[in-house]
């Protein structure tokens, strides 16, 4: 969801799997890559909800780091509640897109 969401506004959008947090931002190419996203997954609940009544949860915090000064230049921290009857078609996952791609599209409007 992360990088659907910014590749709508980017055309080099890579993920890093052999390194974990911010160690990943000391090892990126600052030539070929102008920032770095650090997502964390601060809360999941996948539940039957269609069975418990319980809705699936999720919190996510996403920061975004420029690459060659290493400074932090954005956070944004959302989360997700399925709707009590899901027939069993929403998982936490499922509550990603809508709150990523807003705040990514947010980050590329021009400053006010």
């Amino acid at each position: 969801a992360v990088r659907s969401a910014f590749a709508q506004h980017s055309g080099n959008v890579d993920i890093v799997t052999n390194c974990q947090g911010l160690d990943c931002l000391g090892r990126i190419d600052v030539a070929k890559f102008g920032y770095y996203v650090l997502p964390e997954i601060l809360h999941w609940e996948d539940r039957a909800t269609e069975w418990s009544g319980k809705s699936d949860r999720l919190e996510i915090r996403l920061t975004v780091y420029d690459t060659a000064s290493r400074k932090q230049l954005a956070r944004g921290t959302f989360s997700g509640k399925s709707k009590w009857a899901t027939f069993g078609g929403d998982h936490p996952q499922d509550l990603l897109a809508e709150p990523t791609d807003k705040f990514v599209a947010d980050l590329y409007q021009p400053a006010k």
